[in-house]
């Protein structure tokens, strides 16, 4: 997901925006990844809906590892990546 913004902030025009938020986050789907922002809508739905969790159980279990996880991959992936395209890794 971070490299779709970054992506869409290299592009000029908006159809090069379109494409490069689509691959990334069409990828980060398909591999069946979950994004701590939308667990932060999609988990309380599903309690306000009858879905047998706590908050306690949604916070511990999923909010707090998906977000580490979220923070470690999107600053290593990226910043690898922008490094090794246009920085030191690259050289």
């Amino acid at each position: 997901v971070c490299m779709a913004v970054f992506l869409s902030e290299a592009a000029r025009d908006l159809g090069g925006k379109m494409v490069g938020i689509w691959f990334p986050i069409s990828a980060f789907v398909a591999m069946g990844m979950e994004h701590s922002v939308a667990n932060m809508f999609l988990l309380p739905a599903g309690i306000l809906s009858g879905a047998p969790i706590t908050i306690a159980k949604m916070v511990v279990k999923n909010w707090i590892p998906v977000a580490i996880g979220n923070a470690i991959a999107g600053t290593v992936c990226v910043a690898a990546s922008y490094s090794y395209a246009f920085g030191a890794l690259g050289k």
